[in-house]
């Protein structure tokens, strides 16, 4: 029996075999439309170029994209069909006299079929007045072969036309990791499943900051595709993606815009931000052609002996520095000035060479130039903005400056743990809630402090403080939870990780392997200390444990810190009355024992007039 439904599998292998000889006509008579879909600079908070799509008839079933592809696929027209769509894209971009780039998808399926690609596709281009440079190639990663060899030799021919690489929907297929290694592109698109709901989950968070990460490391720009709310917007913004994707800034329309203009949805989601970036410590140093003979650059050290190194740069991309030492030290060797002299500085040139995007934190800076071993202070690296050469820093200056800021943050920090303290803790939950970021707020409180301080002494309690604190940013992410040091032995910590509930577990059960240490062999022996209570009696004190009083953000009445204080405060007297280490959540109305609950089964939440009720 043969499968008849609308959706299924049979049916869709008839409509492709039929769709032949009317896919053929749309081809010969070039029914198909190009659409084109903003793509934003979050820095320039407006649009810097355009993706262009393809569709077919509005009246055929091959007007979806994905069936209009496959249909060629099946027809063995696959080649065709994407040259028809890169000249439509091609033609009506330049008719618009659209501004920006033209971000265009290709198939390496059709790379590898054509067998000369590169220069086919760029005399389409000029054909239709298309200037290389503008064009940004988009390789499908779902697509992706592993003859890597034939599709560097393409990307290569491309890029020496002035056209450059991009990865397209990186995470959706297996071979993106690679990809990225053996191509090295200049962008790199995520798709948007990770991208959907990023704001509400943590781990696609975690997941795309290392992709950011990676993106730094390589020199190559990362657009985020997919992006829908405002709020997913302010995430990926404060995460430093350099470009944005998605229908919050624009659905995919038959007329790109001629100029760049202002995306007022970006207005409305970015938070500025004052943090000092690398672009703050770039010093221009006018840069040296590649085809300049080693000569004539040893003659430019010369003239200026406080210049380090010369960035190599051509057409505005940086390739390369020559570094004063090194050159001279080559020259000095025997017989090396007649081989080298006449070359061109290309042929001495350190490449690769370590390129900082302008817009990076200092802190993202620091990690990148010191990640390979210890550089010399005053090594200088290469600052781009807009992919182009904006200037050379110096290690010592990132250094400098963050010291500066470690200073002025360590005023606004607990004296103790240089842990931030009250005012920076407030000034963050009150960030958090503005921008609506989901988070969890664990207040961490040691019980049985005052008799452990009475018997012991205060510097014993302080080396205790000093312990949780070190437990505290061992077992949380720098990168997306914050810890702060309210003062005492309280701490408050605001928690973004995916697995927040293992992280305070195990610092619980860290502290309780542990906290015998800051006792003597008898007490520890005995599991308690003998010390005078509030009402001025003698009586025994159990060791030192932890209370985890935790908040959700999203509880009701949770709107400002003040208020995310005083929610805390009535879980906080639940928290303290349990016996030994405890952690007890609050979320809206209810409230659960999450120590409990990692030991069994989860309980059922109690209400939370319940809870208040026997409190």
């Amino acid at each position: 029996m043969s499968d008849s439904r609308s959706d299924s599998p049979t049916l869709r292998l008839r409509r492709l075999d039929a769709s032949a000889l009317e896919l053929a006509d749309v081809m010969r008579e070039g029914r198909i439309t190009t659409l084109f879909q903003p793509i934003v600079d979050p820095r320039s908070r407006g649009i810097c170029g355009y993706e262009a799509l393809t569709r077919g008839p509005s009246d055929s079933w091959l007007h979806a994209p994905q069936n209009l592809f496959e249909a060629a696929r099946r027809a063995d027209l696959k080649v065709e069909l994407d040259f028809l769509c890169m000249q439509s894209a091609f033609k009506r971009f330049v008719a618009a006299r659209a501004a920006g780039q033209l971000f265009i998808n290709v198939s390496p399926d059709t790379i590898y079929e054509h067998p000369n690609f590169a220069e086919r596709f760029v005399e389409l281009a000029r054909s239709e007045g298309m200037a290389s440079d503008r064009v940004v190639i988009e390789l499908t990663e779902e697509s992706l072969l592993e003859d890597y060899d034939r599709l560097r030799s393409a990307m290569q021919r491309l890029r020496s036309a002035g056209c450059a690489i991009a990865i397209d929907d990186l995470g959706a297929g297996s071979s993106g990791l690679r990809t990225w290694s053996e191509l090295k592109p200049d962008y790199v698109k995520i798709d948007r499943y990770f991208v959907t709901g990023i704001d509400a989950d943590a781990t696609k968070l975690e997941f795309v900051r290392s992709m950011l990460d990676m993106g730094r490391a390589m020199g190559c720009r990362v657009i985020a595709e997919g992006v829908e709310t405002e709020r997913e917007c302010r995430e990926l913004v404060d995460l430093g993606l350099d470009r944005l994707q998605g229908h919050l800034f624009g659905r995919p329309s038959t007329a790109p815009s001629a100029a760049l203009q202002q995306v007022e949805s970006l207005d409305r989601s970015i938070v500025t931000h004052t943090a000092l970036c690398a672009e703050h410590i770039a010093t221009y140093v006018p840069p040296v052609p590649p085809e300049m003979r080693v000569t004539e650059v040893a003659d430019l050290f010369r003239d200026t002996p406080e210049q380090l190194s010369f960035p190599v740069v051509q057409d505005g991309r940086p390739l390369g520095v020559v570094r004063r030492e090194r050159l001279f030290d080559l020259l000095a060797k025997p017989l090396h000035p007649e081989i080298f002299n006449k070359r061109p500085v290309t042929a001495v040139m350190e490449s690769p060479t370590l390129l900082i995007d302008g817009q990076l934190r200092l802190e993202q800076v620091s990690r990148l130039v010191t990640q390979k071993g210890r550089p010399r202070l005053t090594e200088e690296f290469v600052i781009t903005k807009d992919g182009r050469y904006h200037g050379l820093g110096q290690t010592i200056d990132v250094l400098r400056l963050i010291t500066e800021q470690q200073l002025q943050s360590a005023k606004h920090s607990n004296p103790l743990t240089l842990l931030p303290g009250n005012a920076a803790v407030r000034s963050t939950v009150d960030k958090l809630i503005e921008s609506r970021k989901r988070f969890i707020a664990a207040y961490f409180d040691l019980d049985s402090f005052k008799p452990y301080n009475d018997v012991y002494g205060y510097a014993h309690g302080d080396q205790v403080i000093l312990h949780l604190a070190a437990l505290l940013k061992n077992h949380f992410s720098a990168r997306l939870d914050f810890v702060g040091h309210v003062g005492g032995d309280d701490f408050l910590v605001l928690m973004r990780s995916a697995d927040w509930r293992e992280r305070v577990v195990n610092v619980l059960e860290r502290f309780a392997e542990t906290v015998a240490n800051f006792y003597s062999p008898e007490h520890a022996a005995a599991k308690s200390i003998t010390a005078t209570d509030r009402d001025g009696r003698q009586r025994k004190f159990p060791l030192l444990t932890l209370s985890v009083a935790a908040l959700d953000s999203e509880t009701m009445g949770a709107t400002s810190a003040d208020a995310v204080a005083h929610l805390l405060a009535h879980v906080k007297k639940y928290a303290k009355q349990q016996t030994g280490n405890s952690f007890v959540l609050r979320s809206d109305e209810r409230i659960v024992d999450l120590l409990a609950a990692a030991r069994r089964p989860p309980p059922d939440m109690l209400p939370m007039e319940q809870l208040m009720t026997s409190a």
